[in-house]
């Protein structure tokens, strides 16, 4: 699709499109302008051109601006971006950025009547960097923690689904959807929950779930969101070195929360094949290894988005989330400019469609 067609799209255009998420480009698209836009400085994997989400709902959508925060919603749910540039003078410029992006966003909710934060995601950069003397996922960790506790948010169970990943410079970037009814958070029982983490990982453990689990009003489904997932077991990172191994170490622990999501009553989820994935990996050379090992347990590898991204933990080579299942879920992702394009869909959603 050319960026004149992808202008000129129905569903860019669509009353019930919430947003959009962008990734790779040098900047976010004019076209869409008009919408939330999430654009991530990652690197597409196996294409030459960004590739664009665009996530809609089942009715109209309005738009508000509140501070720093871009919103749009539906009466059920809400989609929102918020981008704050990274200051270069002094110590702790990505947590001061983590507070006020994080301040803007959880107003935001308030003032709007989405409390409930589902699944947000967090673009972070230069991660694994060294920060004034603590790494800046660490920072990040202590001010969000700080901004959900101010806001009186849950910072264990409650807290939402959510993943954390590098972007090759420009702002803090984070998008999410939020609700007026809350998810119900699930954990991974190979895991310690990430707010329980020791401090050998940072001064403030990370404040998410694993997955949440969400129906919608009136829905007869559920959606699963899966946090970004990787070769952790307890709270030890599994497999130095070894992509293939933690590979297969997160499928073991996708299928885990899968298994744990089932026993808590998700509907239309039966296999972690019922999921769409998403997989960021730290060198670009490893996404043969990474797809091999996916198609190796069964999965549509071709159907995966791969991204070029460091990964919250310098240790960690590979991270996947997931969100589904079909019923309740639609993507379809789109490289701009080019004649390429692939479909990862459903032909009905009943509670939330993801689309691009």
């Amino acid at each position: 699709m050319s960026a004149t067609d992808f202008a000129g799209s129905r569903l860019l255009h669509d009353a019930r499109t919430l947003g959009v998420a962008t990734y790779g480009g040098v900047a976010p698209l004019v076209c869409a302008s008009h919408l939330p836009q999430a654009h991530l400085l990652k690197g597409v994997i196996g294409r030459d051109q960004p590739v664009v989400e665009l996530w809609s709902g089942r009715d109209e959508a309005h738009d508000e601006i509140i501070g720093e925060t871009h919103c749009r919603f539906n009466g059920e749910v809400l989609f929102a971006t918020v981008s704050v540039l990274v200051s270069n003078d002094g110590n702790d410029a990505l947590g001061a950025a983590t507070y006020t992006a994080y301040r803007s966003l959880l107003d935001a909710l308030q003032v709007t009547g989405y409390p409930h934060l589902l699944r947000i995601w967090n673009s972070i950069p230069g991660i694994n960097v060294d920060d004034g003397g603590l790494e800046r996922y660490r920072r990040f960790n202590l001010h969000r923690y700080k901004a959900y506790t101010e806001s009186k948010r849950p910072t264990e169970s409650g807290a939402p689904a959510a993943c954390a990943l590098g972007s090759y410079g420009g702002p803090l970037v984070l998008y999410c959807l939020a609700a007026k009814t809350p998810a119900e958070p699930i954990e991974n029982p190979r895991q310690t929950s990430a707010y329980r983490y020791p401090q050998q990982y940072g001064p403030r453990a990370p404040s998410f779930s694993r997955a949440a689990l969400w129906s919608g009003a009136g829905s007869d489904n559920d959606v699963l969101f899966v946090s970004g997932t990787a070769s952790i077991v307890g709270h030890q990172t599994l497999h130095l070195g070894n992509v293939v191994a933690q590979a297969h170490e997160t499928l073991t622990n996708l299928q885990s929360i899968v298994a744990a999501a089932i026993s808590r009553g998700a509907r239309d989820v039966t296999l972690l094949s019922d999921l769409m994935l998403k997989a960021y990996v730290r060198h670009r050379s490893d996404q043969p290894l990474v797809r091999q090992v996916l198609a190796g347990h069964g999965l549509d590898a071709d159907a995966v988005l791969y991204l070029h991204a460091d990964i919250c933990r310098a240790d960690l080579l590979v991270e996947i989330e997931a969100i589904g299942p079909a019923r309740s879920v639609e993507i379809k992702t789109e490289t701009i400019d080019t004649q390429d394009s692939r479909s990862r869909s459903s032909s009905d959603s009943q509670a939330l469609r993801e689309s691009g």
